[in-house]
């Protein structure tokens, strides 16, 4: 799995796959000061394209999202 671009804030464990089992891949992730305890898979990069967002722009994002109603499709 690709962990790409997430921001971790107070997240002791932020990402686990050595306890839990599986695979992660993370790519431009801002841990917070965490460090993840990761099992490395092979999936790199997905077989299609898309774009990423800054990590300095996720936890704004997030907050301007979260609630009920706040997101529509």
């Amino acid at each position: 799995m690709l962990i790409e671009n997430n921001v971790f804030l107070n997240a002791v464990k932020p990402l686990m796959t050595l306890e839990e089992g599986g695979y992660a891949n993370p790519v431009g992730n801002d841990w917070g000061g965490a460090i993840p305890e990761l099992n490395p898979g092979t999936f790199t990069s997905a077989p299609y394209s898309y774009s990423l967002g800054a990590t300095t722009g996720v936890p704004s994002a997030v907050q301007a999202g979260a609630g009920t109603c706040k997101i529509t499709v």
